[in-house]
């Protein structure tokens, strides 16, 4: 089932990504998940905004992860920021999504990776790889 969900969070940053060089401001940069990918994050530069989803209904939340942003070379060893989303099941429709607007400086660069939360902790060795971002201008 994991293999699953992998493929599914696969295809929906494929249909992101896709629909997004027609309507590019509304183009998610860059997609993250968790390492069971039972949690995603999407980040769209123009706007600086991160949508998350939960796609298992296990009961745990989704923890985003991101490095202090910086106008110079982004590091993983940077100042880490960490937000949660723990409102429930949000499935594989990014209008459901959580929504965590920032403000980034312009062209500031980090990075950032997907986890879980369980009764406001993170779960051990549920994080994702890091992937880089920059904020648009």
């Amino acid at each position: 089932m994991p293999h699953a969900r992998r493929f599914a969070i696969a295809a929906l940053a494929a249909s992101a990504l896709t629909l997004g060089t027609a309507t590019a401001s509304h183009a998610a940069t860059h997609t993250a998940s968790s390492s069971n990918s039972c949690g995603a994050v999407y980040f769209y530069g123009n706007g600086d905004t991160f949508k998350f989803l939960d796609v298992c209904s296990d009961g745990k939340g989704v923890r985003l992860q991101y490095t202090s942003p910086t106008t110079g070379t982004p590091s993983t060893s940077h100042t880490k920021i960490h937000v949660d989303y723990t409102g429930g099941y949000t499935g594989y429709d990014l209008n459901n999504a959580y929504v965590y607007d920032t403000d980034m400086n312009e062209n500031a660069c980090f990075y950032y990776r997907v986890g879980h939360v369980d009764n406001g902790a993170y779960v051990s060795g549920s994080y994702g790889p890091w992937v880089m971002a920059c904020a648009g201008n």
